[in-house]
Formats: structure tokens, C-alpha cells, sequence
């Protein structure tokens, strides 16, 4: 899972730097905020694997429940996320997306390759 973290961190770098060379220092702040969203959601996913390996033997409603629990948790956090940069930090939408979205394919593609899904 470290991996996978680290190449979201070097992504997050990457937005930025693209963010910055495109429309300068307020679309490099958007897009390593975005990034930094897909990050929160990978750590959040990355905790609650954690505390499920913890609970190994629990019986299945347990185990169900805390997995619907966490699908919730990852969308709420996410979505509260996306809102205050584009709403309260009035960041520009396009980065913020862009990278956002270029953390999650990292993580989707750096899961697959690695076995981590």
C-alpha cells in the first residue's frame, strides 16, 4: 500500500507543477488540493483495511456493515472535500478535478499492477 500512496504523492507533485506551468500558482494550489482529496480518500480506504484485518475472525454482518460504513465514509469525506476547494476556498474547479481525478486513476492503475485491489 506504501506504493501506491507514493505514487499518488508524486501525481499530487506532477498536478502541481502541470497546474503551475498552465495557469500559474492559483491552479497549482487547485490541483495539489485535489490531489491531496484522492490522497485523504486512499488513506481513509487504507485505515478501514487495517482495522478489518484487526477484526479477521468477526462475524459477516459485522463485516458488512462496517464495509458499507466506509463506502459512505470515503463519499462524504470526498464530496465535503471537493465542496470547501471549490466552494469556501474558491479554487479553480478544473485543476482541483483534474487532479483529483488523475490521484484516483493512480490508484486504480498502481492497485492493479500490484496486486492491491
Amino acid at each position: 500500500m506504501r506504493t501506491i500512496l507514493s505514487i499518488q504523492a508524486i501525481v499530487a507533485v506532477l498536478a502541481a507543477g502541470a497546474g503551475y506551468f498552465s495557469d500559474g500558482v492559483p491552479a497549482a494550489l487547485a490541483a495539489l488540493f485535489g490531489a491531496a482529496i484522492a490522497l485523504s480518500n486512499s488513506l481513509l480506504l487504507t485505515w478501514r483495511m487495517r482495522q478489518g484485518k484487526r477484526h479477521l475472525h468477526a462475524d459477516v454482518q459485522r463485516h458488512l456493515r462496517t464495509f458499507y460504513f466506509s463506502t459512505i465514509e470515503r463519499y462524504v469525506v470526498v464530496g465535503g472535500l471537493l465542496a470547501i476547494g471549490i466552494g469556501a476556498l474558491q479554487l479553480s474547479p478544473l485543476p482541483l478535478l483534474v487532479a483529483f481525478i488523475a490521484g484516483q486513476m493512480a490508484w486504480m492503475i498502481s492497485g492493479l499492477t500490484s496486486g492491491n485491489t
